[in-house]
This record gives C-alpha cells, structure tokens and sequence, in this order.
C-alpha cells in the first residue's frame, strides 16, 4: 500500500469520535513511513494544567513518569521550541546545552527516543500541543534522512492528526446551547488554572460546599462527569478564557 493510500482513512474517512479510534487512523501510515511510536499532545490552551491535556499514542509509560516527575517540560528544548514556532523540530544532540538538557536526553536515549521529529500543533482557537515521530535508526544522518524523504507527508500526517484532536475536544453542542452563570464561569476558571475547591472557595469568599454546588451544576449543562472535561469544554466554546 503507498503512503498516500494509508493517509486515506485518516484524511476522508468517517469522523473519529474517540481517542482509540485517532490512535488506531494514526497508526497504520506513521509505520508505513518508517516511525514505530507517535505521540500526539493537545490541550485546550497553552497554559492549561495537562491534567486537561489530549494525550494519544504509544510512547514508554516509564519516560512519561521520568520525565514528569523531574519537570522537565520547563526546560525541554523540543518544547520550548514547538511553544514559539510552527516549524517542526528534528531531535538532535546540539539541542540540549544546559546539564539539566543533557540529563533529558540520556534519559530519553535510555528510553528508546533517540532519534525522530517533532512538529508544533497550534490550533484556531488557541489550542496547543505537539505531534512527536520516533524511529529505530544506525545514526543521527539515516534518521534525518528518512525524516527528510518524508516531511511533506509528514506535515499532511501533522494537519490531518491536528483536525481530528480538535474534533474530539470540541463539543458538537453550539455554544448558544451551554448558559453558565457568571460565578459559574467564575469558579470554573479558576477550576482550569487547577484550583481545588478549598482554593476556589477563600478566592471567590464562599464555602467549600457552595463551590462543588456549582461544579455539579456546570457537569450536569456540559453532560460530562468531571471538571476537567467541563473545562475542556468551556474553554473550545469560549465561554470562559484563560
């Protein structure tokens, strides 16, 4: 099968409504080209917590932990990067400089994500996130190679990956369908800067109780069963901002 065969489902087939079904359209070509994992990141915002974060692929569940719990997103040059730029970004050791970047990379060496590409997703509403490509390859110049003979299917993957994550984060409800009262945006602003709802109670000068009052009500207009998802909702349909 070519390439721009395995592209098909992902580019005319039905709409993916779930995140197995992304991951299964996403799959199929991203070997055909060579990669052999993929991770795609997307959240609502720039700076919403990644608690609210689209994660979908097949990336070490070890790296995630590592990486994670060392914080290293706040000084990943492939981040930093994707953050500033719509360019994508090829994974070489001249990105990391600073011994705290050495250090992200052994790690991600020892992991298996030495080598591959990373492009920046940067959505009509201000969504952001990242579409990252690992491969098996002898050396630094076969991995840029392979990336290279690919890119421009590599940046249609990128579109068409981007479109179907914003699919899946934005409700098929109009927003004219969702009215939220002003304290209910209120608390559920804060609740998308990651404000527990002890927090969100001495901000707002209510109690505790009163403050989960209005998360059960702002679930039950969203039809969703957690706050995150409220949030991720209200922030695609711009009823709050952040």
């Amino acid at each position: 099968m070519m390439v721009s065969q395995a592209l098909e489902p992902l580019l005319d087939g039905p709409r993916i409504s779930t995140s197995s079904e992304l991951f299964d359209r996403l799959k199929e070509p991203i070997l055909q080209l060579g990669f052999d994992r993929y991770e795609l990141r997307l959240k609502p915002g720039r700076n919403v917590p990644e608690r609210n974060e689209l994660v979908i692929g097949n990336y070490p569940q070890a790296w995630h932990e590592a990486y994670e719990q060392a914080g290293y997103v706040r000084i990943d040059p492939v981040m930093l990067h994707c953050m500033h730029n719509v360019t994508p970004i090829v994974w070489t050791e001249r990105l990391y400089s600073s011994p705290q970047q050495h250090s992200l990379r052994a790690l991600a060496v020892a992991h298996g994500l030495e080598h591959g590409v990373t492009f920046a997703l940067h959505g009509p509403q201000g969504q952001f996130g990242t579409l990252g490509l690992n491969l098996q390859a002898h050396d630094a110049d076969q991995a840029q190679a392979t990336i290279r003979h690919h890119m421009g299917t590599l940046s249609i993957l990128r579109d068409a990956a981007l479109q179907a994550a914003l699919t899946l984060m934005v409700p098929p409800a109009p927003a004219t369908q969702v009215k939220l009262t002003q304290r209910e945006k209120e608390i559920l602003r804060w609740g998308a800067f990651g404000k527990t709802s002890w927090e969100i109670s001495n901000i707002c000068c209510c109690s505790e109780a009163n403050v989960d009052y209005h998360f059960k009500n702002i679930r039950r207009k969203f039809s969703v069963t957690t706050r995150s998802a409220a949030v991720v909702q209200a922030l695609s349909m711009q009823l709050i901002q952040i």
